[in-house]
């Protein structure tokens, strides 16, 4: 049986891989942060995805801090992709945001106000390999042998032969 820890490693290393997914919160309030494009910073020991996002202009701390959401990863050309779905907690603390990025706390920043941190935290991870279309394929084939069909045709020399088009006398 696969431990938790090396559950957890395998997440890491291809939420590394990817980097990037759709992040959205799946809760029922009336107002609630926006789906988004989000990358992710790491997946600390506790099974949390962190990222940033930027500070809706609407946004209002009376948001719940802590809400249920999801991330689908996934990355063209690459063979697998992700779903993950968990708790999600905001972080607005400047010096928590700073320690995730790896500065220490005394440092000002005035971009962090247009942040917020995002921790999520993993409860359900589901992992799918992409199979390859058997139509693209097929269409790759049919495309190369047409294209050396007709690049035969162009480099085939003329026949070496004159005919002699001039009428007897």
């Amino acid at each position: 049986m696969v431990s938790e820890i090396q559950q957890l490693d395998f997440l890491r290393d291809r939420i590394h891989e990817i980097r990037s997914a759709l992040f959205a919160n799946t809760s029922n309030e009336a107002f609630k942060l926006p789906t988004c494009i989000i990358s992710a910073l790491n997946i600390d020991n506790e099974g949390n995805v962190c990222f940033f996002i930027h500070r809706p202009d609407l946004y209002m701390e009376e948001y719940d801090m802590e809400f249920p959401a999801k991330l689908d990863f996934y990355r063209k050309g690459k063979p697998f992709f992700l779903k993950i779905s968990g708790q999600a907690q905001i972080i607005i603390d400047k010096d928590e945001m700073l320690n995730y990025i790896g500065l220490p706390g005394n440092v000002d920043l005035p971009s962090l106000s247009k942040l917020l941190l995002v921790k999520v935290k993993v409860e359900h991870a589901e992992y799918f390999e992409a199979r390859p279309h058997k139509q693209s394929w097929q269409w790759k084939d049919w495309w190369n042998q047409m294209w050396h069909f007709f690049s035969r045709a162009k480099t085939q020399s003329r026949p070496q032969h004159a005919l002699n088009m001039r009428p007897a006398a």
